[in-house]
């Protein structure tokens, strides 16, 4: 049989397109590896927790669970033994009691309702869950003002005073101290603490790093990123209680970026002042919190755990967070949007304050009982000023981006990056207590109750090893060990090879 020879050029073509094909499965078995890989904040989780595995979160029961149950469940699926103790269980029941009955919102004056069109203004289906979040708040605040009648309160982040100012209707012999960067923010929280007749009641204009005073318990509601860290060093620096539900973690990688930036990568202390150095950098807070996790992670697998806890949309980026930058949970409105109403309730009380009431609603009835936002809107239907149609149109457009970035996924990757974000936060927030208990602190956190009243659901406290009384009662109250976030995915952390 003649074999047909091969010309030169056909053997050069012939080689050419075997190299380009195995050029292209080369890139191909690259690419797949790669997909293969776990995220970043898995693999940093992973190894966080095997290299410290007291970081593990361990929650607390919520006495409002341990009041209300007779058996209450553990992470585990047991019984929780201890709440069986017949002096833990009187005291969470007696918390859960006085927490109630501060909460008892029909009693206070309208101005102190965060619902109330007077007072926070918070639309009425998001009202109904801030308000069991404030109930949470008062839990774990109000032991330390019945021992301390006296104490002085900061709440640093305070917005309009939702979460404090029922507490000084109540506590008329403690003082308190509301922290704020936002102008419009206190002048609302100013205008109810006046309406509502407080005398003990001072509000500061300022970023959190710039207070310095003496205290005894630090709160913060949703402290933004970095500002929950800057609260609780403020209160550990000053050896004060503290009680912190913070959010959005994951913008904590902002902070983390303003102190190589803020500093000429000189070493910060904890508070964002430079060693060895004049003055003070306007820097956050050293990620990660603890001497533990930082012995464990870099900073920058630390930041990519707590953006992480941020995510609710398609697709991870490099970092391991969301592509295209964090989103919040669509279960729950932002911080911003909380922003947004405290604004809105601020612009239409200054309408009223120039002499326009803004109480008609153009057909002689009045519209106060409405929420701000729905007050404008009918005002701007009688008086469309254009400073008010300029205000609204601002607004609904924000509204619009925020729907056309909501992403629509599938209910069973949601579950799995639900579940992935919410061990994420719970190991930021460890992290966060961590950090007080190596300065001497006794720590706890704790889910909200219920847990549903949002996604940023924790609640971080810690006494200082001077208030002993303190400890101890919060010790026996808070001895059940309760059920956190994502148990499974603990499990698999420890479980895997």
């Amino acid at each position: 049989m003649d074999i047909p020879a091969v010309s030169e050029d056909e053997r050069r073509a012939s080689g050419s397109t075997a190299g380009t094909d195995d050029h292209r499965s080369s890139r191909m078995r690259a690419v797949a590896q790669v997909k293969a890989r776990p995220p970043k904040f898995l693999t940093a989780v992973r190894q966080l927790l095997r290299g410290a595995p007291a970081l593990c979160p361990s929650y607390s029961t919520n006495p409002l669970v341990t009041a209300g149950d007779d058996d209450v469940e553990t992470a585990d699926g047991d019984i929780c033994e201890p709440c069986d103790d017949d002096d833990t269980r009187e005291l969470a029941r007696r918390w859960a009691r006085d927490a109630t009955a501060l909460s008892d919102w029909k009693s206070l004056p309208p101005q102190l309702d965060v619902t109330h069109p007077e007072g926070g203004g918070v639309p009425r289906a998001r009202g109904a869950r801030k308000r069991e979040q404030l109930v949470n708040v008062f839990l774990f605040v109000a032991p330390l003002l019945r021992r301390k009648p006296t104490a002085k309160v900061v709440d640093f982040g305070c917005g309009g005073g939702h979460q404090t100012l029922p507490l000084a209707y109540h506590f008329p012999d403690a003082s308190f101290v509301l922290v704020d960067a936002k102008s419009r923010s206190l002048d609302v929280a100013e205008r109810r603490a006046g309406a509502a007749g407080l005398a003990n009641v001072r509000c500061v204009l300022g970023l959190i790093e710039d207070f310095h005073e003496d205290f005894d318990v630090g709160v913060a509601l949703h402290a933004c990123g970095g500002a929950s860290d800057a609260a609780m060093e403020k209160c550990v620096r000053v050896n004060a209680a503290y009680v912190m539900a913070p959010c959005c973690v994951g913008k904590i990688a902002l902070a983390a970026s303003n102190v190589a930036k803020e500093t000429g990568g000189v070493e910060t202390g904890v508070d964002g002042e430079v060693d060895g150095a004049e003055g003070s950098a306007r820097a956050s807070s050293s990620y990660p919190r603890s001497s533990l996790a930082a012995s464990v992670v870099t900073p920058a697998c630390y930041v990519s755990i707590a953006r992480a806890a941020d995510f609710g949309g398609d697709g991870y980026d490099a970092c391991g967070a969301v592509a295209g930058g964090a989103r919040w949970c669509p279960a729950d409105s932002s911080e911003e949007e909380e922003d947004d109403e405290r604004d809105t309730a601020g612009f239409l009380a200054s309408i009223r304050e120039e002499g326009n009431e803004g109480t008609s609603d153009g057909g002689g009835g009045s519209n106060t009982c409405l929420a701000p936002m729905e007050a404008l809107e009918r005002r701007a239907v009688t008086d469309p000023t254009p400073g008010l149609v300029a205000y609204l149109r601002a607004k609904a457009e924000k509204r619009d981006r925020l729907k056309a970035r909501a992403p629509k996924m599938d209910p069973a990757l949601f579950a799995e990056r639900e579940t992935q974000r919410r061990a994420c936060k719970a190991v930021v927030e460890a992290d966060r207590n961590a950090s007080a208990a190596e300065r001497g602190y006794a720590t706890w956190q704790v889910l909200m109750e219920p847990p549903g009243c949002t996604p940023k659901n924790d609640v971080l406290v810690g006494i200082p090893s001077s208030e002993s009384e303190w400890a101890d009662e919060f010790g026996t109250a808070l001895r059940g060990r309760g059920k956190g976030p994502a148990p499974g995915f603990f499990r698999s952390v420890f479980d895997e090879v």
